[in-house]
């Protein structure tokens, strides 16, 4: 019986709660380093046997390729058979009765070729026949060649009428056919040899026919692209629309940058056999995210650059290459770099052959000729900074999830060892997987520059503490997140003195949680 109660006064008493309570935890999140890798990248930077960086970068700026030299439009030809009297004529089975050995001229805007390879393009011959007989019709370019064999196309042509011709199409592709551009007799341009014949079949009836049957052929040419082209290429000027190319040297990059010392070099290539003159209207930095430009200013911008002919060594191009140095003596290229452009605008104008044909009919270009210009930069990062602001998101291990934690608020603890020569304002922002700001934790705080040595070189880093205030709110968006993201600003002290970077300066952080935790709560 005694049993018996005990059990049932059991099975009424309530489950009794876990109990809670608060503590104070000191936790660390995360440890980081923003060096000069965040700022630019590792590949453009170049260190020298004493540690002193310099950034080599280089880009292109513009580029003139083939077919803004040579273009082959697609081009037809008719050729017409047909007796001049009324007739009638019989032509026994086999006899050949015509024979075309013509040329054509092809219309090439302003070039004179004397010789052409095909890279690719394709030629279709089209006949119509209005004979009521088995005809065979022979197409053959003697001056086009492909491994030293002429292209030919033979046709069988059904019977046709005048009322109900028949129609016979063949295409082939010219891969690879050298055609000889100096007509049959070798003394002319733009012009190929063709031969054109038509015969009655071996086999068949002999044919008869009257000044109303006659035989129509349509040869086309189209999509013809150059491996090499040669002949005089003319005295003319090409416009070069304005355009830009991007800059991606600063993409990282913000704030206000004086340097004490840039070089560049522009480079221009010119893989095309003829002489150029280049006119270049502009040359112009932009930074589109402060909306500035600067226009370089410089001999180059200011009137027209001769340009030598690259060198045909038969099987292939040796580019010849002109160099025009860039400093602070002869341009305003530390000004056109430090507007931290991420576009290169540009205009000009190229003038080929501006003193006639003096290569007399060898001017020359393979399919992968072209003219371009490159911008190669070196520039030593010895600088003032003026808010030079490097970013970087970090992923904090943070106990609990998003959905179950028990993390209150409490204070941010930032240490911070800076081994720049700058100050460095700092600032912690939680942000999305996006990167976008949710909250940023206040108050922050600066960190004093490193100390400079007598070589004007940091002798000993700066330490800090820095606290950051975080609400339950701003823990919640932390704890759902995870990530957050350190900004810091630079600045020079001495906003009149450059100072020299390193490859070994950088701004170490460690970052640590102060803050209530509930115990048994919703973790």
């Amino acid at each position: 019986m005694v049993l018996a109660l005990a059990l049932v006064a059991a099975a009424c008493r309530k489950e009794r709660p876990a109990p809670q309570w608060d503590v104070g935890l000191i936790v660390p999140l995360v440890k980081t380093k923003l060096t000069l890798g965040d700022l630019i990248p590792d590949s453009i930077l170049s260190t020298d046997q004493s540690g002193n960086v310099s950034i080599l970068y280089s880009a292109p700026l513009f580029s003139l390729s083939l077919d803004t030299v040579l273009t082959a439009p697609d081009t037809s030809f008719r050729y017409a058979y047909a007796i001049p009297f009324p007739g009638p004529v019989q032509f026994q089975p086999g006899s050949t009765f015509n024979t075309n050995d013509d040329v054509t001229h092809f219309d090439l805007d302003g070039l004179n070729l004397t010789k052409l390879q095909v890279r690719s393009g394709q030629v279709d011959v089209a006949i119509s026949n209005m004979m009521n007989g088995n005809i065979i019709g022979l197409f053959s370019l003697p001056g086009a060649t492909l491994n030293g064999v002429p292209f030919a196309i033979s046709q069988n042509l059904p019977p046709g009428t005048p009322q109900a011709p028949s129609s016979t199409n063949n295409s082939r592709p010219l891969d690879g056919y050298v055609f000889d551009m100096r007509g049959p007799d070798h003394n002319s341009v733009n012009t190929l040899a063709t031969h054109l014949s038509y015969s009655n079949a071996p086999d068949g009836n002999p044919v008869s026919i009257t000044n109303m049957d006659s035989l129509i052929a349509v040869v086309s040419y189209h999509d013809i692209i150059p491996q090499y082209a040669t002949g005089s290429f003319g005295t003319r000027t090409i416009s070069v629309d304005p355009s830009s190319s991007v800059l991606d040297l600063f993409e990282n990059i913000s704030g206000v940058l004086d340097l004490d010392q840039v070089s560049a070099v522009i480079k221009i290539r010119n893989g095309i056999g003829v002489d150029a003159r280049a006119t270049i209207h502009y040359l112009r930095s932009v930074n589109t995210t402060t909306g500035t430009s600067v226009d370089l200013n410089h001999a180059i911008t200011t009137g027209p650059v001769n340009i030598d002919r690259a060198l045909d060594l038969g099987n292939g191009f040796q580019p010849a290459l002109n160099t025009f140095q860039l400093n602070e003596g002869n341009s305003n290229i530390d000004v056109f770099m430090e507007n931290l452009p991420n576009r290169v605008e540009y205009a000009l104008d190229v003038q080929i052959n501006p003193l006639g044909d003096i290569s007399n009919g060898h001017d020359f270009l393979y399919h992968d000729s072209k003219l371009s210009a490159d911008l190669d930069v070196d520039i030593p990062l010895r600088l003032i900074a003026t808010n030079l602001t490097l970013r970087k998101t970090v992923a904090l291990d943070l106990p609990g999830s998003a959905g179950s934690h028990a993390w209150k608020s409490g204070t941010l603890h930032l240490f911070a060892d800076n081994g720049f020569p700058f100050s460095a304002a700092v600032e912690v922002a939680v942000v999305d997987d996006a990167g976008q700001v949710l909250a940023v934790l206040a108050p922050g705080g600066t960190v004093a520059s490193a100390q400079l040595g007598s070589d004007g070189l940091v002798a000993a880093g700066t330490s800090r503490r820095i606290d950051l205030h975080i609400d339950p709110a701003q823990m919640n968006l932390l704890q759902q997140t995870g990530k957050a993201r350190i900004t810091a600003v630079f600045n020079t002290a001495d906003q009149n003195q450059h100072v020299q970077l390193l490859d070994r300066y950088a701004l170490a952080l460690q970052l640590t949680v102060d803050a209530d935790y509930t115990v048994n709560g919703d973790e």
